[in-house]
């Protein structure tokens, strides 16, 4: 657990493993299906346009709905196309942190 002192100082940091980056998939009437579908292929990367964008560790995810926030560590940034990962879903980088 972090402990503050009275002469803290705060700065950028990561204490989550490698750089994580936190994401939204977003899909309006979002199915179970389709979020398997989007986060297997956050795991294992997709090509757009002859460029391979790396997949990455999923180390967290909330609850199924319109708007999924994914907890990513390691890999490149996801690409952010509309469909990229599965169809009419979009992936998008909220917040990055490296360490």
């Amino acid at each position: 657990m972090a402990t503050v002192a009275t002469n803290a100082k705060v700065t950028a940091s990561n204490g989550i493993g490698p750089t994580t980056r936190i994401c939204t998939i977003s899909n309006t009437g979002q199915t179970q299906g389709e979020l398997d579908s989007a986060i297997q292929a956050l795991q294992t990367g997709v090509t757009i346009a002859t460029v391979f964008y790396p997949g990455a560790t999923v180390a967290g995810v909330t609850a199924l709905a319109d708007v999924v926030y994914v907890a990513l560590q390691g890999g490149a940034a996801p690409e952010g196309t509309a469909s990229s990962y599965t169809t009419d879903t979009t992936v998008a980088v909220v917040a990055t942190f490296t360490g």
